[in-house]
């Protein structure tokens, strides 16, 4: 689904107005049936009678749209009261227009009085439904009182809330809230979706997100050539590959998953039988000699291959020119899972790097190993092999690869996964809440699913080796992640479905990858009839 900016979005309402003449006041009517649909169908479940709804409604055009909700639902036979922010001679242009309508309809409205905001709590308690119109995509910074109060009353009322856009507080582009927010129920975003409701802790305050239809020409909102997207299942469908019955494991790639380490031994065997459970014809998980009578005892179906070992239980530094025939027999290399930081190992690592030209896909330590070798990212001579790698940091891993602090990542994670893909010209996979996906000229993902269930030991080992699997299988570095990241997070909350989220553990997630699989598979071949009843019809 494609997302967009707070300022793209104003773009859009302007295009509307000026190349499809459609006025802002049909815009802003169209918005408020839109939410008058949800309320209905969500909160009352088609039985209005009897309801109270209270509305905020702020000085511009969510105002407006305030309104407009407030209007059609009592004509429908809601009990409405309205409490405006602003003397009711500050509305301009069609939120002044929807104000007049509901003043000459004789509806109830009180101005907010900063003296009584706490008397407001005693009116919010009586509603069924609060609609949050207060502030826009256009908000920024710190609500300032007496908002600020205002704003705690209604999350203090225990009430639902609809959002209208955003919930209050909220910051658009980056789902940020610096003070006080709204905490809503439900936020219905007109015409497109905004980026701040999918991103943390936006998703927090948004609630359930609904796309409000505003009536957009569909060339105007079209899903193409947007910066934006949030990653859903049929996106995924689309890029996985087709099993066809003439397939053989010769189709599906190869591939090596070079790390572990004394003691790390389960990293690279479950980013190996990841790999497997991903769809990869044939897997080969190549460790220091020390660890190949444990690796191999570990791993039934993948191969096992001893690498030259150093005295530390790492990688000889001279291992490369020992196992390349077997590496070059890979299409595609899963390198760091459990793969140590010492120097034996990190000679080996740029070894590995400046002489394959296979794709990539580099965690854990390997990271580690690159923030103290940056001149293998930001140099020209690796620049050709790049575009085939897919890196895949926590905000620790991306702190150290970047020389900066996790704050810092976590403050911005769009714009640093964005700026870290264009300059080292990779995919970015930045982990943790709510995923973010970089390619180096293409839009950026975000990631909708996952659960704290995944912050245990081992489930980025089980996430490397899966888009390793998908590379294999024919997907370019930007498509394999996509697919990984949203699979790897589905999985999860399938499992947490099951059992729960404490507990569980990175082997569950091997379980489960083939059983979202299938969902995926099954969601395309109900597609496709659909498809042909449509056209039988």
């Amino acid at each position: 689904m494609r997302l967009v900016k707070a300022a793209e979005m104003r773009e859009m309402d302007l295009e509307a107005t000026n190349r499809y003449s459609i006025p802002g006041l049909i815009l802003m009517e169209n918005a408020g049936l839109s939410i008058v649909q949800v309320i209905i169908d969500r909160f009352f479940k088609n039985r209005v009678q009897g309801k109270k709804v209270f509305i905020i409604a702020g000085p511009g055009n969510n105002g407006g749209d305030g309104f407009v909700v407030g209007r059609h639902l009592f004509n429908r036979g809601v009990d409405v009261e309205f409490l405006i922010t602003t003397v009711p001679e500050y509305y301009r242009g069609d939120a002044a227009v929807n104000f007049k309508i509901i003043h000459d309809m004789g509806l109830p409205c009180q101005v907010l009085n900063p003296d009584n905001i706490q008397d407001l709590s005693a009116v919010m308690k009586k509603s069924d439904l609060i609609v949050d119109a207060l502030f826009g995509t256009g908000f920024k910074g710190v609500a300032k009182e007496p908002l600020a109060s205002l704003i705690k009353v209604v999350n203090e009322s225990g009430k639902p809330v609809l959002a209208v856009d955003i919930p209050s507080g909220l910051e658009a582009d980056t789902g940020q809230a610096a003070g006080e927010c709204i905490y809503a129920s439900v936020t219905v975003t007109m015409g497109m979706s905004k980026i701040g409701l999918h991103l943390e802790p936006g998703v927090q305050y948004a609630g359930d997100v609904v796309v409000g239809d505003i009536s957009f020409p569909p060339e105007l909102k079209s899903e193409n050539n947007g910066d934006y997207y949030l990653i859903d299942e049929q996106m995924v469908k689309k890029a996985l590959p087709e099993r066809r019955p003439t397939n053989h494991k010769g189709d599906f790639g190869h591939v090596a998953v070079v790390g572990g380490t004394r003691g790390y031994t389960g990293a690279a065997a479950l980013a190996s039988n990841a790999a497997l459970r991903g769809g990869a014809g044939l897997v080969t998980a190549v460790v220091p000699d020390q660890l190949y009578p444990v690796a191999a005892a570990k791993l039934t179906e993948a191969m096992t291959y001893p690498a030259p070992g150093s005295a530390g239980g790492g990688f000889s530094r001279s291992a490369y020119e020992f196992i390349k025939q077997v590496l070059e027999r890979a299409s595609v290399f899963a390198v760091g899972p459990g793969f140590g930081q010492e120097e034996e190992t990190a000679i080996f690592l740029e070894d590995l790097l400046i002489k394959t030209n296979r794709p990539l896909v580099l965690d854990a330590d390997a990271l580690n190993i690159l923030a103290g070798r940056r001149h293998l990212l930001a140099g020209a001579d690796l620049s050709d092999q790049r575009t085939r790698w897919v890196l895949t940091p926590h905000p620790g891993e991306m702190a150290r690869l970047l020389g900066t602090s996790i704050s810092e990542i976590q403050a911005d994670r769009l714009g640093v996964a964005a700026r870290a893909s264009r300059e080292w010209g990779t995919v970015v996979v930045l982990k943790g809440a709510r995923t973010v996906i970089a390619s180096p000229e293409g839009p950026l993902f975000i990631n909708p699913t996952g659960n704290p269930g995944l912050a245990t030991g081992g489930t980025g080992d089980v996430l490397t080796g899966l888009i390793a699997s998908l590379l294999a299988q024919g997907l370019v570095p930007m498509w394999a992640a996509v697919c990984g990241v949203f699979i790897h997070g589905l999985a999860a909350d399938q499992i947490a479905l099951k059992k729960g989220m404490a507990g569980m553990i990175a082997g569950d997630l091997l379980d489960e990858i083939p059983v979202v699989l299938r969902s995926l598979a099954a969601i395309e071949k109900r597609g496709r009839k659909e498809n042909e009843a449509t056209s039988l019809g």
